[in-house]
């Protein structure tokens, strides 16, 4: 049998359902008449038909398929997408410098040793619960610290920072990890040895620690601060009362001089423990937006606040140990480059080999604005910021050119007493009264790195501190000379400390306005040679800074000397 060739299988296929007989013949042969569309499609390839055949069976099954398919309905939401995202690039976390070790801090001369917890409370009567926060409604956290103040208030989260070790901290070595700061809980408990502690044993604070009424002073102060802060986040030295509920403060200062007080103001939080990170929650939102602020008023070359008037040094510098002090206690990357660049500013304003005074490098210097620039440089080398260590052996040098072989520093002349504003304030508060500058000079000397031993101007200075000691008495009273005196005395230690330390209670704790009704609660009246410039604000500030010392400046200037370093272990010696 011959095989049936594929291409007779379509007409045999077209002929079982038409019976009509056909013509086999190659298509173009046929005569045209005979060239009809069956016979065209008689003569197309068979493997043509076939591909035409699957094709059109792919097709049909793809719109039965297409057609059974569940359709999803959206929701009331939208329709959702997924979409696959490439991981964000996160940069290369900032890292802090070390933790500071101070465990080489003296004891006081004559201070029996305290113990090492401070694990009393606040008060005793507290209820249970998180000691030290906010009640919720009110600004006082000494109503009652057992009772938790709901975490409603957000604080700038951009400034937050790595919480790891920072070279300031709370306590012995500073914070090294996330526990929160010491002093976050605001208890007083007992001191511990060396001037470290965080309260009073009952003893007065012989032992170490603040009296406990330092305390209270502190917090009423802070409290008063955190009411009169401006929506902006700045302290108005003219403005503050439009904050006040009830009678309006009185004490208006010089508006140019807001971005000085502003400073001030976040010292007294930082002092206390209290960061954009720890503390109690209102007074971390107070920081956060002073902070903001300080950064919003920073010009291109570092200077906070404008240069129009006389005295922006002062404000700048200010402004400037706030932001170094901010930054190394909280190691907070944004806030690093603020503070470095207001430091290069500093620098860069400093007369070649000698200090500063009102203008930028202007060959002009004096004592009181070198005070200032000297701690700010003092605290960014605490924080790990870059500062030109020569600067603080030429303030010294400058110091020692302005001090008289009585031990007395002047203002721009050896031995001559400190500058007052010309006007009323110059015979209400004579010059002669006052020992600031000689204040100045000691801690100048102190943060350059001299010691009691190497020295002999520390020691004939606080003699002359300790003949003039704080007294609330017209003519007597000067807040700057009280805050620079208590700073260098308390680094000198002994009993010019203890001397002055009393003197200090009696005379500014016992002036505090306490009435829990008025809207001056916790604030000073603006008393004294400088307050017609600062205000209630700077009043109120400086005191705060000066009830704080315990807390505050061991922890960001590092060594404090006591009269007898040289009988201290070499282990313990101040380095």
């Amino acid at each position: 049998m011959k095989p049936i060739h594929s291409s007779r299988l379509v007409p045999v296929a077209v002929a079982m359902v038409d019976a009509r007989p056909f013509d086999t013949r190659p298509f173009d042969t046929l005569a045209p008449e005979r060239r009809t569309l069956r016979a065209m499609l008689f003569s197309v390839p068979w493997f043509t038909i076939s591909a035409l055949f699957h094709v059109m069976l792919i097709a049909l099954l793809a719109v039965v398929y297409v057609g059974r398919a569940k359709q999803v309905e959206p929701s009331e939401f939208g329709t959702l997408h997924a979409v696959r995202v490439a991981p964000p690039i996160l940069p290369l976390p900032d890292v802090p410098p070390p933790p500071m070790v101070r465990d080489n801090v003296p004891a006081l001369a004559d201070a029996p040793p305290g113990p090492e917890t401070i694990h009393d409370d606040y008060i005793p009567d507290a209820a249970p619960g998180d000691l030290g926060e906010f009640i919720a409604g009110q600004d006082d956290p000494t109503l009652d610290p057992g009772v938790l103040y709901p975490e409603g208030e957000p604080f700038d989260g951009e400034l937050t920072g790595a919480p790891g070790g920072t070279p300031i901290g709370v306590g012995r070595v500073g914070h090294t990890g996330l526990a929160p700061s010491a002093l976050a809980t605001w208890r007083v408990g007992r001191g511990r040895k060396g001037g470290g502690g965080h309260g009073g044993n009952g003893d007065g604070g012989l032992s170490g620690g603040p009296p406990r009424a330092w305390t209270e002073s502190t917090l009423a102060a802070l409290v008063w601060l955190a009411r009169h802060q401006s929506p902006d986040g700045s302290w108005d030295c003219d403005g503050f009362s439009a904050q006040c509920q009830g009678e309006a403060c009185s004490g208006k200062g010089n508006p140019g001089n807001d971005v000085g007080v502003t400073g001030l103001a976040l010292l007294c939080f930082l002092g206390a423990g209290h960061t954009q990170q720890e503390g109690l929650p209102r007074f971390r939102s107070v920081v956060s937006n002073g902070l903001r602020w300080l950064r919003s008023v920073q010009d291109e070359d570092g200077v906070f606040g404008s240069r129009s008037g006389q005295h922006y040094q002062y404000s700048h510098a200010c402004a400037s140990l706030a932001m170094a002090e901010a930054y190394g206690m909280t190691g907070a990357i944004l806030l690093r480059d603020p503070a470095q660049r207001a430091i290069h500013w500093i620098q860069r304003s400093r007369n070649p080999y000698r200090a500063w005074r009102y203008d930028s490098a202007d060959g002009d210097n004096d004592t009181s604005v070198t005070g200032w620039m000297t701690m700010a440089l003092k605290s960014a080398a605490m924080a790990g910021l870059e500062i030109e260590t020569s600067a603080l052996r030429d303030a010294a040098s400058y110091v020692d050119d302005m001090t008289d072989d009585a031990g007395r520093t002047g203002y721009q002349n050896p031995g001559g007493f400190s500058a007052r504003i010309q006007g009323p304030d110059t015979e209400r508060f004579p010059a002669e009264r006052s020992e600031s500058l000689t204040a100045v000079g000691l801690v100048t000397r102190i943060f350059a790195g001299r010691t009691l031993a190497d020295d002999p101007a520390i020691k004939r200075g606080a003699d002359l501190l300790l003949a003039t000691r704080p007294k609330w008495n017209e003519p007597d009273i000067d807040f700057y000379y009280w805050y620079y005196g208590t700073l260098a005395l308390f680094q000198v230690g002994g009993n010019h400390w203890e001397q002055w330390r009393k003197s200090l209670a009696t005379e500014l704790v016992a002036h505090q306005h306490l009435d829990r009704d008025r809207d001056d609660y916790g604030s000073w009246d603006p008393i004294d040679p400088w307050s017609s410039e600062g205000g209630r604000v700077y009043s109120t500030a400086l005191n705060c800074l000066c009830t704080e010392v315990y807390d505050r400046y061991p922890r960001v200037f590092g060594t404090k000397l006591a009269a007898d370093a040289k009988s201290q272990p070499a282990s313990t010696q101040p380095k």
